[in-house]
């Protein structure tokens, strides 16, 4: 069963009509694609009746959509979704989204406006202000006084929460690496730190060995070590 369109001229199935029940055969006067694009066309002219900005989006490309924030033809897949929308879609593509979430952490958590955490971002060159890696996105803070210090990567930002925030330990843990470093580095007259030949590779089987051997001569081993250590491979 089909019925012609009079707006394209097509004779088209019952199924691309929509539903009418005061029309004879219950199907819509025109067909679906004809009625959308004849709503979206009163819409737009209603629009400039009311002295209304009306944009013109009929050159972005299947499988994109207008986003309002950056003014930019956005990818369905980068952009947010909103099962509540006909359309299945959110008001803005996900970076903008993203940006607007963490601006409004920054204000409701710190009372910090966009402008001020640009200047932090700007002052730092936008580099983590421990690390130096670029583009940092957390705002570090006193945990006992609650006063804003500078913005640091998640590496940086976890390792101070995780270490308490304690400059103690901080410095403890510092010195921990140094001291096993010069341990483990052998001396630079003696590349074999003690032993002859050369630094076993990292994964090879023979490295566990090598770094025995180191342990045990600089007196931090005091068992005997077993004979097969001695073994050349």
């Amino acid at each position: 069963m089909t019925k012609r369109c009079p707006s394209c001229g097509q004779e088209l199935p019952h199924s691309a009509f929509g539903r009418n029940k005061t029309l004879p055969d219950g199907l819509s006067f025109y067909c679906l694609a004809c009625n959308r694009d004849r709503n979206r066309a009163w819409y737009r002219g209603r629009r400039r009746s009311m002295g209304k900005v009306v944009r013109d989006h009929s050159w972005i490309p299947d499988g994109f959509r207008w986003c309002p924030t950056c003014e930019q033809a956005v990818a369905h897949e980068d952009y947010i979704r909103n099962s509540r929308t006909a359309s299945g879609f959110g008001s803005q593509s996900k970076p903008c989204h993203r940006r607007a979430s963490s601006s409004a952490y920054f204000y409701r958590t710190y009372k910090l406006t966009n402008a001020e955490i640009a200047g932090l971002r700007a002052a730092q060159e936008d580099r983590c202000a421990i690390c130096g890696e670029a583009g940092p996105q957390h705002l570090d803070h006193d945990h006992v006084t609650g006063a804003i210090r500078q913005l640091l990567c998640q590496r940086c930002n976890q390792g101070l929460g995780l270490l308490q925030d304690d400059p103690a330990v901080l410095r403890a843990a510092a010195d921990y690496v140094e001291r096993h470093r010069e341990q483990q580095s052998p001396p630079a007259d003696d590349p074999g730190g003690g032993r002859s030949g050369r630094r076993p590779a990292r994964r090879g089987p023979g490295y566990a060995r090598w770094l025995t051997m180191l342990e045990y001569d600089a007196g931090r081993v005091r068992n005997p070590l077993p004979a097969e250590l001695f073994v050349d491979d």
